[in-house]
C-alpha cells in the first residue's frame, strides 16, 4: 500500500510537470496557435518562416483570410511550398531540411487560388495578395489555377489593380503544362480592340486616354511575352496581326515569332509578297499603309512602308536561304520605293523598309543575293540635294521614295554587299566610291565593305591613299587654326574681362541695394548700370566674341574629324592584314576572339609606317583594329559555313563579349555554322545573355542574342527547352 501511494503521488506529480512544460519555439504548433492573438502574429508568422516547416501553410492561409489578407502572411505562406535543394536550406539556416525540402504547392493552392479571384481593388492587401499569389501560380505551373488567373486577366483594366492583372497574365504564359487552354487565354487577350492611341486625344481628355491606352499595352505585352514563353506555332497568326497593330510592341512581338517556331517564315513570306489574306484586309480596314496626320485628318496622306519593314525585319530573325527569294523581291526601287515606316507628330522614322530587308540579307548571308545586291548598288543614281525647310508627310512624294532616300539605300546595299559575296571581284569598284568625292556616308561604307572584301596586299595603298588626303586636310586645318590661334586668344580674354565688369556691376548693385544712406534714385541707377551691363555681354559682345573665335574653334574641330576619318581609313588596314595572313585557315581566325591590342598593333604597324599607332593613338581606337579583324575573321568564318562547325563552341562562348562590334560578328557567324539541331546552343546563348543583363547599353545586344536562341530553340526540328528571359521595354508609340 505504502509502495502504491508512493507511486500515485509520483505519478500525479509527473503528470503536473509535463502538463506545465511550455511548448518548444522550434514547433511550428507552438506558432501557429499564435496567428490569431493580434498581439503575437507578427512575431508568429517571422518564427514560422525561420523554421520553414510546410506544415503550418494550411494555418497561414486561414489566418490570412481572417485578418483581412496581409500581404506578410501570404508571402511565408508561399516561401513554405517552395522546395529547397540541400544548399537553399543551408543557406537559410535551416537544418531540418538538410537534404532538401520538396514542394508543397498543392497544400498553398486554395489560398492561391482565392487570393486571386477575391480581388478587391479597394483593399491594397488584396491588391497586392493576388500579385504575390499570381506569381506563385505560375512559378509553380498550377495549371488549375488557370480559371482564376484568366479570370483576372480578363477583367477591365483598372490602374488600381493592373500590377495584379500583368502577374496573372505572366502566370498564365508560363502554364506549359496546359498549353491549349493557357495559349488560348493569350490569343484572346492581345485580339481584343485597343482603346483610342494617345496621339489622338485632345487637351480635355489627353490623361484618360495615356492612362486606358498604357494599360491596354501593359497587358497585350505580357499576352505577347507569353505566348513566346509557350512556343505554339499556333499563335503565329495572331502575332503577326498584333505587330500591325501595336507596333509599340514590335520588339517583344519579334521576340515571340521566333518563338513560336519556323512557320513563321512562310507567314512573314507571303506578307512580302503581298498574299496574307488577313494582313492586307488588316491595312485595308485600318488604313495602315498612309500617314494622314496624328488625328487622321490630314486632307493628303503618305505612305509608309510599315508591312514591308515589321515582315522583312523578322525574317532575318530565321536565318533560312528560303526567305531571300521574297526579300530580294522587295528591293524594287520602282515599284515599292523606300519609305518611312510611320510617322511621329508629322515627322518621318529615319528607317524605311530597305532598312529591314538589308539587316535581314546581312544576317541570312545567302550567296544567292550577291549579284542582286551588287546591281543595287553600283547602278544606283545619285541622290538629289533634299528640300530644305520641309517636313512631315507635305514635304514627301505621295507615291515615296526621295531621291535622298533612294541613295540611303544604296549606302544600305554597299553595307550588306561584304556578307553575301564570296569573293573579292567588287573590290575595285567599291575602293574608287570610297576614294571619289561626294557624300562622307557613302565613302565610308564603300571604305568598308572595300576592306571586309579585299585580301590583296596593294589595296592597303588605296586606304592609305585614302587617310593620306583626310590628314592633308587635317594639316591645313591645323596651320589654319593656328593663324587664327592669337585673334581667338585675344577675343576670348577680352571676353572674359567683360564677364568680369558685368560680374564686378552686378556685386556693386546688390550691395547697393542693402546700403540704407544711399539715396534710391543712385540704388536704381547702379541696378541699370550692371543689367545694361548684362545685355550688352549677352547681346553685342558675344556674338563679336564668336565671330572672333568662330575660325579657329571651327578649324579645330575640323582637324580632330579629319584625323579620326584618317584613322578610319587605317583602321580598316586591320581587316585586309588579317585576310592575308590566315588566308583560308579558320583555326587563325578564331584566334582573333583572344587577341590583345597590341597583337593588332603589330599587325598594322609595318603598313602604316607615317604614324606611331602605339604611341599616337587613344584606347579606343586602338580597340578597334582588334575589332575591325575580329569582324574580317567572323565574316570569313560564317562563309565556310558548315565546314566551319568545329568552332561553333568557341564561338557560342565568345558571344557573352560586352564588345558591340565583336559580338554582333559573332552571332552573325553562329547561325552559319553551327549544325542544327544544335544541342548546347540555347545553354550557352542563356549564358550570353545573363552575362549582359543590367550593363549599361548591352539591351540591343541582348535583344539579338534572345533572337538568336529562340532561333536555336527550333532549327533542325528540335523541341524548345525554357525561354530565356529578356528585356521588356515597349517602344515609343507610333
Amino acid at each position: 500500500m505504502r509502495r502504491f501511494a508512493i507511486g500515485v503521488v509520483l505519478s500525479g506529480a509527473l503528470g503536473l510537470s509535463l502538463a506545465g512544460c511550455p511548448d518548444s519555439e522550434f514547433k511550428a504548433s507552438t506558432w501557429t496557435k499564435k496567428l490569431d492573438d493580434q498581439k503575437d502574429a507578427e512575431r508568429a508568422v517571422d518564427k514560422l518562416e525561420q523554421l520553414g516547416d510546410p506544415s503550418a501553410i494550411d494555418a497561414l492561409g486561414k489566418a490570412w483570410e481572417a485578418q483581412g489578407k496581409p500581404v506578410r502572411f501570404l508571402q511565408v505562406l508561399i516561401s513554405l511550398a517552395r522546395p529547397l535543394t540541400p544548399k537553399q536550406a543551408a543557406d537559410a539556416f535551416l537544418t531540418d531540411y538538410a537534404e532538401g525540402r520538396q514542394e508543397h504547392w498543392n497544400d498553398a493552392l486554395p489560398y492561391l487560388q482565392k487570393a486571386v479571384s477575391e480581388i478587391d481593388e479597394n483593399n491594397p492587401r488584396s491588391v497586392d495578395s493576388a500579385q504575390k499569389a499570381a506569381d506563385a501560380l505560375g512559378e509553380a505551373k498550377l495549371s488549375a489555377a488557370l480559371p482564376q488567373l484568366i479570370e483576372l486577366a480578363n477583367k477591365d483594366r483598372k490602374k488600381k489593380y493592373i500590377a495584379a492583372q500583368i502577374s496573372a497574365v505572366r502566370a498564365i504564359g508560363k502554364m506549359d503544362n496546359d498549353k491549349s487552354t493557357a495559349s488560348a487565354a493569350l490569343i484572346k487577350l492581345i485580339q481584343k480592340e485597343p482603346p483610342p492611341h494617345p496621339k489622338t486625344a485632345t487637351k480635355e481628355n489627353k490623361a484618360a486616354v495615356e492612362e486606358a491606352y498604357g494599360l491596354f499595352i501593359a497587358i497585350t505585352g505580357a499576352a505577347v511575352n507569353g505566348l513566346g514563353d509557350q512556343r505554339i506555332s499556333a499563335a503565329t497568326k495572331p502575332l503577326i496581326l498584333q505587330m500591325y497593330r501595336t507596333p509599340e510592341l514590335f520588339t517583344q512581338i519579334r521576340r515571340a515569332l521566333v518563338a513560336s517556331g519556323p512557320g513563321a517564315v512562310d507567314e512573314l513570306g507571303k506578307i512580302l509578297r503581298n498574299q496574307s489574306q488577313e494582313v492586307n484586309q488588316l491595312f485595308t480596314q485600318l488604313k495602315l499603309d498612309e500617314y494622314r496626320g496624328d488625328k487622321g485628318d490630314a486632307p493628303s496622306a503618305a505612305k509608309v512602308s510599315a508591312k514591308d519593314f515589321y515582315a522583312a525585319v523578322v525574317l532575318g530573325d530565321f536565318y533560312d536561304p528560303k526567305s531571300v527569294k521574297d526579300l530580294l523581291a522587295a528591293l524594287d526601287l520602282e515599284a515599292r520605293p523606300p519609305l518611312p515606316v510611320y510617322y511621329i507628330n508629322d515627322n518621318p522614322s529615319p528607317n524605311t523598309q530597305y532598312n529591314g530587308i538589308f539587316d535581314s540579307l546581312r544576317k541570312i548571308g545567302a550567296a544567292e543575293a550577291e549579284p542582286v545586291v551588287r546591281k543595287f548598288w553600283s547602278s544606283a543614281p545619285a541622290a538629289a540635294a533634299p528640300a530644305k525647310g520641309k517636313k512631315g508627310p507635305a514635304a514627301a512624294d505621295p507615291t515615296g521614295g526621295s531621291a535622298e532616300a533612294k541613295e540611303t539605300a544604296r549606302v544600305l546595299a554597299i553595307g550588306v554587299y561584304p556578307f553575301v559575296a564570296r569573293d573579292s571581284s567588287a573590290a575595285t569598284e567599291l575602293a574608287k566610291i570610297a576614294d571619289s568625292p561626294g557624300d562622307n556616308q557613302i565613302r565610308q561604307e564603300a571604305a568598308t565593305a572595300f576592306a571586309r572584301l579585299s585580301r590583296n596586299a596593294d589595296d592597303i595603298k588605296v586606304l592609305l591613299k585614302m587617310a593620306k588626303t583626310q590628314s592633308d586636310a587635317a594639316q591645313k586645318q591645323h596651320d589654319f587654326a593656328q593663324k587664327e590661334k592669337a585673334k581667338a586668344d585675344a577675343a576670348d580674354k577680352l571676353y572674359e574681362d567683360q564677364k568680369k565688369a558685368v560680374a564686378v556691376a552686378k556685386a556693386d548693385a546688390l550691395k547697393a541695394t542693402h546700403d540704407p544712406k544711399m539715396a534710391d534714385d543712385a540704388k536704381k541707377a547702379k541696378v541699370k548700370e550692371a543689367k545694361d551691363l548684362e545685355d550688352k555681354l549677352k547681346g553685342d559682345q558675344k556674338k563679336v566674341h564668336n565671330e572672333a573665335v568662330g575660325p579657329y574653334r571651327g578649324a579645330v574641330q575640323a582637324e580632330k574629324d579629319l584625323n579620326s576619318f584618317s584613322r578610319l581609313f587605317k583602321t580598316h588596314i586591320a581587316r585586309i592584314v588579317v585576310a592575308i595572313r590566315c588566308k583560308d585557315d579558320i583555326n587563325c581566325y578564331v584566334k582573333t576572339l583572344t587577341m590583345k591590342p597590341d597583337e593588332a598593333i603589330k599587325d598594322v604597324q609595318p603598313y602604316a609606317p607615317d604614324d606611331n599607332i602605339a604611341k599616337d593613338w587613344s584606347k579606343d581606337e586602338k580597340l578597334g583594329l582588334v575589332e575591325a579583324e575580329v569582324e574580317r575573321a567572323m565574316l570569313e568564318i560564317g562563309k565556310k559555313g558548315p565546314a566551319a562547325s568545329a568552332l561553333t563552341d568557341t564561338l557560342l562562348d565568345a558571344a557573352k563579349s560586352d564588345d558591340r562590334l565583336i559580338r554582333q560578328s559573332v552571332l552573325l557567324a553562329l547561325p552559319k555554322i553551327a549544325k542544327i539541331p544544335c544541342g548546347n546552343c540555347e545553354a550557352k546563348l542563356d549564358a550570353a545573355i545573363k552575362s549582359g543583363e543590367g550593363k549599361q547599353g548591352m539591351n540591343d545586344l541582348n535583344l539579338e542574342t534572345t533572337m538568336m536562341r529562340n532561333y536555336f530553340s527550333w532549327a533542325g526540328g528540335k523541341t524548345p527547352t525554357a525561354p530565356a528571359a529578356a528585356p521588356d521595354a515597349p517602344a515609343p508609340a507610333k
